[in-house]
Order: C-alpha cells, then sequence, then structure tokens
C-alpha cells in the first residue's frame, strides 16, 4: 500500500477539488486563464470539511485526510466551502456598471453561487447524518456489522489516489 506524506496527500486531495469544482484554468475564460480559488483557498476549505465533521455529533473518532471514511463526502464538504467562499467574495464585489447604454457586471454571480450551495448543503448533511449514525452504530456493536467491499478508505478519486 502506497505511504504518502500529510503534504503530498493533502496537494493530492487539493487536485481532487479543484476537478470536483471544475476549477480549471483552461475553462475559465473570462479569469484570463486563472484558477478562481488558490492552493491555499482550497486548503483552508478542506481543513474547514474535516473540522466540520469532526465536530458534528455523533462524535466518534477524529477523522484526518488519510482516514476518513468517505472521501466524496469530504470533498462535498470543501466544495461547500469554496463555493461560500467564492459566493460570498462575488457578492461583495457585485457593483454594476453602465456607460453610453452598455453595462457590465462581472461579480453577478452569487446567485448562481446561492443555488449551489443550497444543493450541496442539503445532499451533504443528510449524507453526512446517515454516515455518522451508521458509523455510530458499527462502533456501539464494536464492530460486528458485515464488512463491504465500500469500506475501503483508500482509493482513487478525481484521478488522485489519496
Amino acid at each position: 500500500m502506497l505511504e504518502l506524506s500529510d503534504e503530498e496527500r493533502m496537494n493530492r486531495a487539493v487536485r481532487s477539488l479543484r476537478n470536483m469544482i471544475r476549477d480549471k484554468k483552461e475553462l475559465n475564460r473570462l479569469l484570463a486563464g486563472k484558477y478562481e480559488s488558490t492552493d491555499e483557498e482550497l486548503r483552508q476549505a478542506l481543513v474547514q470539511a474535516l473540522m466540520d465533521w469532526n465536530m458534528t455529533p455523533p462524535l466518534i473518532s477524529m477523522s484526518t485526510l488519510a482516514n476518513h471514511p468517505n472521501k466524496f463526502l469530504l470533498l462535498m464538504g470543501a466544495a461547500i466551502q469554496t463555493l461560500t467562499s467564492a459566493g460570498v467574495w462575488h457578492s461583495r464585489e457585485h457593483l454594476p456598471a453602465s456607460d453610453g447604454g452598455t453595462s457590465a457586471d462581472d461579480h453577478a454571480k452569487a446567485g448562481e453561487y446561492s443555488g449551489w450551495i443550497e444543493r450541496y448543503v442539503a445532499e451533504y448533511e443528510r449524507k453526512k447524518g446517515d454516515l455518522k449514525a451508521a458509523l455510530n452504530i458499527t462502533a456501539a456493536l464494536d464492530n460486528m456489522s458485515i464488512m463491504s467491499e465500500y469500506a475501503n478508505s483508500f482509493y482513487t478519486l478525481y484521478g488522485e489516489l489519496w
């Protein structure tokens, strides 16, 4: 089994998150081919998603990037953090301009971000609650549940093994 350093694991998680939210230079034509979110912002979103997971009842064992029970759910939580941050920024920078009958507003995206955030939050919270309850029941039964191939926490996600 491949042993990754914490830094490499985080770098791979950042790349997976960037792929999930489709923040790619070649797709960001309006941003002149730049990323919308920096690697540092995506790392912060991943840490916030871990903090959210670890502090949401039932409080079970602390999870890290290495041992989180569902990497997709972790990315979903990080995507919510990333979209929320971007939506706040677009809301704050929203200043429509017009001149000579032409108008422009490159920050009129807050509504779209809000819609995605609502959709993601509803799905994420439901899945997070269901998984945490199942893990809590399994722990209460002293891990006597039936083993599953879906229980592997070390797998490839969005082209990255982390």
